[in-house]
């Protein structure tokens, strides 16, 4: 279903701020801002290292009630666009 296979974690030293409405997370290794709207929002706040893109497609259809087809393709282009800035890690398959 998903391209990305894994739990993601956010990156280390990458940071949030949230100033009213605004939602920025904030990357000082490569000196970029990202504005997140509330969906990728929810997605950050799942990229735990514990939770996998199939869980957070649950998780978000949940609170927002939106479709699965929807929310997975949201999930799948944010989790994209968070590996392309290198906001995420993903686990290093052993084997």
């Amino acid at each position: 279903m998903f391209a990305w296979e894994g739990t993601p974690s956010r990156k280390q030293g990458v940071w949030l701020r949230q100033v009213g409405d605004e939602n920025a997370v904030y990357d000082p290794t490569h000196e970029a801002v990202h504005l997140l709207n509330d969906t990728a929002l929810a997605i950050w706040d799942l990229c735990d290292g514990g939770t996998r893109p199939d869980e957070m497609v649950g998780a978000i259809c949940q609170l927002t009630g939106l479709p699965i087809d929807v929310v997975s393709e949201d999930v799948e282009r944010i989790l994209t666009e968070f590996d392309s800035a290198h906001l995420v890690v993903w686990p290093v398959a052993s084997g």
